[in-house]
């Protein structure tokens, strides 16, 4: 498919979306700029143009899959009413199957790189910001609504995406002890406990 020179965002995006499918088929380690233009259908140096670096390739893809995760929060998110229920849907959206513990795995990958590199180290940093604002915000509206009880809102936001991330990794491991379903009442349990339903 030859986009041209006038078509660089649609290229970039191209890039991406490949990226992302090599990195979750063969992780960083096996990852190479030469597969993801050959999936992209360009050439290892109009990737090399567009991000300089693998890593930087791969602080975009997370960005591009968190972006395409939080669209899917948010609308199944505006069906849910109440805290509660809304809170219920993020760890299910989380666990689900397919894309989400393909993107686990893809967490894992920038995990690594961030001990490393400063800039995956910051998309890390954004990103995880991002989730536990997410869960912040509901605790604040459970809290309003009277269904929460907290103290420390923050510190139970950062708590629970701790306890996701954690959980996350085990599902994404295949671990026959933590299939999705049982990470779901893991998690459910605990921010029972830690918001005091």
């Amino acid at each position: 498919m030859a986009l041209g020179p006038k078509a660089p965002e649609r290229r970039r995006r191209l890039i991406v979306d490949a990226a992302l499918d090599v990195l979750r088929e063969r992780g960083f380690a096996g990852a190479r700029m030469a597969d993801i233009a050959s999936r992209a259908g360009t050439s290892p140096a109009l990737v090399a143009y567009h991000f300089g670096t693998l890593s930087a390739v791969l602080a975009e893809a997370l960005t591009v899959a968190e972006d395409s995760f939080y669209a899917d929060l948010e609308h199944l998110l505006s069906a849910q009413q109440g805290a509660k229920a809304k809170l219920w849907t993020c760890i299910e959206l989380a666990a689900s199957e397919g894309p989400a513990i393909g993107d686990w795995v893809l967490w894992m990958e920038v995990w690594v790189q961030a001990l490393r590199n400063d800039q995956v180290r910051a998309t890390r940093e954004q990103l995880d910001r991002r989730w536990r604002r997410t869960l912040l915000l509901l605790i604040e509206q459970g809290l309003a609504e009277g269904v929460f009880r907290c103290g420390d809102p923050a510190a139970a936001s950062f708590r629970l995406a701790s306890l996701m991330d954690g959980l996350a990794l085990q599902v994404a491991l295949r671990d026959p002890d933590l299939p999705a379903s049982r990470m779901i009442d893991l998690w459910r349990g605990a921010a029972a406990l830690e918001l005091g339903l």
